[in-house]
C-alpha cells in the first residue's frame, strides 16, 4: 500500500458545517476543535469546513434587485460565480481558527438550492460518519435550550442518513447529540435528542415566538422586495421613454437639417442664375453700344458721299472744290446739330458762303441747312 493511502486510511474526518459569513459560526468550530480533535489514537483527525452555497435568486440591477428568471443567462452566471467565489474566501476565516490551534483543515463549499437538501446528499455521496453543526444562533441560547431551534438543523437531524453522527451546539455549548447505535432504526430518528435532553414547554413556546418573528421578517423582506421591484420597473420605464423622446428629436433635428441644406441648394442655384443673367445683361448693353456707333459711323460716311457726288454733278471743278468744302462744313454743322437736338435752344442759322451766283454774279449766302440740303 502507497504511503500516501495509508496515511489517509489513518485520518479521521469531522465535517463542521459553517455558514459563509465571518464568526457566525466560530463558536460551534470552536467546541468541534476542543472535543473532537484533541483525542488519542493514532488516527490523525481533519477538519473539513463544510458550507452549502444556495445560488442567489434575486441579482443587482442598476440600483434594483431583480429575479433570475428575469435576467439573461450571462448576468446570472456571472453575479453567481462572484458569490460562489466570495463565499469561498469568507472560509478563510475558520482555516485560520483551525491553524491557530493546528489542526488540519480542508475547506469545501458544495452548491445546492436548499442547505438541508444540500447538507443531506453530502452525507450520502460522502459517507460522513461525524457532523457538527450550530443548533441555533448564539443570541438564542439559553439553559433550557435542549433541541435543534434552527429549522434547518432540526430538518437534517430528521433527514440524515442515520450512519451520520450529529453534534448539536450553540454558544460553544452541546445541545444534544443524534447518536443511533442501530442503523436500521429510522423510527427513532426524531426521538433521539429527546432521549439525551428532555423537552420543557418554554422551549416549544420560544420556538414558536421565534418562528412568527422569523415569519414576519420574511413577509416584511417580501414586501420591501415587492416595493422595490415596482420602483425599479417604473424607472425603466421613464428611462425607456426617455430614449423614445430623445430618439424623436435626434430624428426631427436629422429632418431639419436636410431642409436647411436643401434651402441653401436652392440658395446657391439662384444666384448661379441671377449672375448669369447679369452677364448677359452687360454683352447686349456692349452689343448694342458697339452697333449703335457703328450705325453713326456708316449714316455719316452715307452724307458724305451723296453730297460729293452732287458737288461732282453741279457747277465746274473749282466751283464744285468749294462748294464740296463748305458743304462738308455744313455737314458737320447739321451733325453737330442732329446731334444734340432738342436738348437746348437752338443757336440762329449760319450763313456760309457758296459757290453759286446770283442775278448779279455775287455769291449767294446759304444756311447751314440749305447747304446741307444741297
Amino acid at each position: 500500500m502507497a504511503p500516501e493511502e495509508e496515511e489517509k486510511e489513518q485520518e479521521e474526518r469531522v465535517f463542521v458545517a459553517v455558514p459563509a459569513e465571518p464568526r457566525a459560526a466560530r463558536s460551534t468550530l470552536a467546541w468541534a476543535l476542543g472535543h473532537l480533535c484533541g483525542g488519542g489514537g493514532g488516527a490523525t483527525v481533519v477538519v473539513v469546513l463544510t458550507h452549502v452555497h444556495v445560488p442567489p435568486q434575486m441579482i443587482p440591477v442598476m440600483g434594483g434587485r431583480f429575479h433570475a428568471s428575469k435576467l439573461s443567462w450571462e448576468q446570472v452566471s456571472s453575479f453567481r460565480t462572484t458569490e460562489r467565489e466570495k463565499a469561498d474566501r469568507m472560509l478563510d476565516d475558520y482555516v485560520h481558527q483551525c491553524s491557530k490551534v493546528k489542526v488540519k483543515c480542508e475547506k469545501l463549499v458544495v452548491e445546492n438550492e436548499d442547505v438541508v437538501s444540500g447538507v443531506v446528499e453530502l452525507i450520502a455521496s460522502r459517507g460522513v460518519t461525524k457532523l457538527v453543526i450550530s443548533a441555533a444562533a448564539d443570541r438564542q441560547y439559553s439553559r433550557k435550550l435542549d433541541r435543534p431551534v434552527s429549522k434547518t438543523a432540526a430538518a437534517i437531524m430528521q433527514t440524515a442518513d442515520p450512519s451520520c453522527k450529529i453534534w448539536f451546539v450553540c454558544k460553544e455549548q452541546l445541545i444534544c447529540i443524534r447518536d443511533i447505535e442501530t442503523e436500521n432504526a429510522p423510527a427513532l430518528l426524531p426521538n433521539a435528542c429527546r432521549e439525551v435532553l428532555p423537552v420543557s414547554a418554554d422551549q416549544e413556546e420560544d420556538e414558536t415566538k421565534m418562528e412568527l418573528e422569523f415569519y414576519d421578517e420574511v413577509k416584511e423582506a417580501c414586501r420591501a422586495a415587492e416595493d422595490l421591484m415596482n420602483r425599479a420597473l417604473k424607472e425603466s420605464g421613464r428611462r425607456q421613454k426617455a430614449d423614445e423622446e430623445v430618439a424623436s428629436s435626434l430624428q426631427k433635428a436629422k429632418e431639419y437639417e436636410e431642409m436647411y441644406l436643401e434651402e441653401v441648394r436652392r440658395r446657391q442655384e439662384l444666384e448661379a442664375a441671377l449672375d448669369k443673367a447679369n452677364a448677359e445683361i452687360m454683352q447686349l448693353r456692349q452689343a448694342i453700344s458697339r452697333n449703335t456707333a457703328l450705325e453713326e459711323s456708316l449714316e455719316a460716311t452715307i452724307v458724305t458721299s451723296i453730297l460729293e457726288k452732287r458737288i461732282i454733278v453741279s457747277g465746274d471743278g473749282v466751283k464744285a472744290g468749294f462748294a464740296t468744302e463748305h458743304c462738308l462744313e455744313c455737314a458737320q454743322v447739321q451733325a453737330h446739330v442732329d446731334y444734340h437736338g432738342d436738348g437746348g435752344a437752338k443757336e440762329p442759322e449760319e450763313l456760309v458762303p457758296s459757290p453759286f451766283l446770283g442775278e448779279d454774279d455775287s455769291p449767294v449766302k446759304l444756311t447751314a441747312a440749305a447747304a446741307f440740303r444741297l
